[in-house]
């Protein structure tokens, strides 16, 4: 009877515990917290207003940068909490990107958003796991004294195959995916692109891609 007190008093003390930290969670200023995430990765995010409930956050004016410049910028974009995870929306000039993170995976859609840096659009449905899988479709990304454009990117894991179109010619290749399980915001990827005397090399980070000749 004793042992059996004793669960239910260990049991009571875990369950209010974790009652504790889930409203500490839910009563934190949620924006600060997501602006420290993206301060550990190098990454600076503005907001005109900034609108908090229990579950969620409402950014309206969104601007995000890298060390260098802009990398996007959102006239909304929206955070949600849920049991199985978290979703991220975005909103700009009528096209949307999304982003749903649960346990075990992440996965990122995009249809023509237009509101990339160094690109005229960007379409994508790419998930996370032990790699990169799914197809990336970029517009107008701008290379050294050209512009590429179109590129497209079959991620396979830790490999990819590509197609693009610069000055008139079409150009093909491939590549290796650098996978950062631990953080995969920073995962590269490595490869190029030839065809009718021209070569391009693609290198960096998923979100700043560059073309380089």
């Amino acid at each position: 009877m004793r042992k059996l007190s004793l669960k239910f008093l260990f049991l009571y003390i875990f369950l209010s515990l974790l009652l504790f930290f889930v409203l500490l969670f839910l009563t934190l200023p949620k924006f600060l917290v997501l602006d420290k995430m993206l301060l550990k990765n190098g990454l600076y995010l503005t907001a005109q207003k900034v609108e908090e409930g229990l579950t969620y956050v409402k950014l309206k004016g969104v601007v995000l940068y890298d060390q260098n410049s802009k990398l996007v910028r959102f006239d909304s974009f929206n955070i949600s909490l849920s049991p199985f995870g978290l979703s991220l929306s975005g909103l700009c000039d009528g096209k949307s990107l999304y982003v749903e993170w649960s346990l075990g995976e992440k996965r990122l859609k995009a249809k023509d958003f237009t509101c990339l840096g160094d690109v005229e659009s960007l379409s994508g449905d790419i998930l996370i796991k032990d790699g990169l899988y799914g197809k990336l479709e970029i517009k107008g990304l701008k290379a050294q004294e050209l512009k590429l454009e179109e590129l497209s990117l079959d991620l396979k894991g830790r490999v990819f195959t590509a197609k693009g179109r610069a000055m008139g010619l079409n150009l093909v290749g491939d590549g290796q995916i650098v996978f950062n399980p631990s953080n995969p915001i920073k995962s590269t990827i490595n490869g190029q692109v030839s065809g009718g005397g021209m070569r391009l090399v693609i290198s960096g980070r998923l979100e700043r891609l560059e073309v380089k000749r």
